[in-house]
Order: structure tokens, then C-alpha cells, then sequence
């Protein structure tokens, strides 16, 4: 049971069934979409934080997480495939390459752009590495998505 506000300031008990799977896909998609680290599944005031917000939750691992976020990817890369598949316009590959100077890493990033049928500019990450000596292995599978 759960209370729901209205709009006119109402408030109503109504029946709320807790979903595992969807709270851990909702989780995934936050740690992704923030950017955050995949040991905050690991982090004490996290795990008491969602304990506080919902007891049945059973936090999940962080080699579990890293699953569900490569899941979330091939699933998105199917979906990007099957949309450039039938886009009559022309695809755009914009590829970045930078460093760091703190962690002397270096980035590659590859987007794609493109124009949808509602003419509205579109634009996909295809592929994002943190070893630029990647590159070639980014370049290569670019190459094969799209042609």
C-alpha cells in the first residue's frame, strides 16, 4: 500500500506491487545516465539509503550491475541498428580522442548523427573507450555497425 496525491490536493491508499527487476534496471539506468561509479552499489550510506526507502530491495552486485548495463547497451545498439536500417538519410561518424592530465588517461568517444523522418537531428553514442590505443578496434567496429 502507498499514498498517491492527486492534482486537487487529494490523497488516496492505493496497492503498489515492488518489482526487483524494475528497481534494478531503474538502478542501472541511473548509475549510467549520472555517470556514477559501480561500487556505489557497495557504499554503505547507499545500500541504507534504498534499505530506508524500500526493506525488500535486495541490492545487487556490482559485476550484477556491470551485466545489466551491458545488457541495456546491445539492447540500445540493436534498437540504433534497426533505426539506421531504415533511416533514408545519410549517417555522419564524429570521432573524439582526448586525455586527462590528473589520470593520464586518454578517451575515444564515437557518435553518430543523423536526420530521423520527423527531420529532427539525431545523435547516438556508438561507442565510448577509455584506451585510445583502442582506437583502431573503435574504428573497425564503427566500420561493421554501419555499413
Amino acid at each position: 500500500m502507498r499514498f498517491k496525491a492527486k492534482n486537487n490536493g487529494e490523497n488516496r491508499l492505493e496497492n503498489h506491487e515492488f518489482n526487483q527487476e524494475k528497481s534494478g534496471q531503474n538502478l542501472a539506468e541511473m548509475i549510467v545516465m549520472h555517470e556514477y561509479l559501480l561500487s556505489m552499489v557497495d557504499h554503505f550510506g547507499f545500500r541504507r539509503f534504498v534499505s530506508g526507502l524500500n526493506p525488500d530491495y535486495e541490492m545487487i552486485s556490482r559485476r550484477t550491475l556491470r551485466s545489466d548495463i551491458l545488457k541495456m547497451f546491445e539492447n540500445g545498439m540493436s534498437i540504433l541498428k534497426k533505426l539506421l536500417e531504415v533511416n533514408q538519410g545519410k549517417v555522419a561518424i564524429k570521432t573524439d580522442l582526448w586525455t586527462t592530465s590528473n589520470q593520464k588517461r586518454g578517451y575515444v568517444v564515437v557518435t553518430a548523427y543523423f536526420v530521423d523522418d520527423d527531420s529532427i537531428l539525431q545523435n547516438r553514442t556508438l561507442r565510448y573507450d577509455c584506451n585510445v590505443f583502442m582506437f583502431i578496434h573503435v574504428y573497425l567496429y564503427t566500420y561493421l555497425v554501419c555499413r
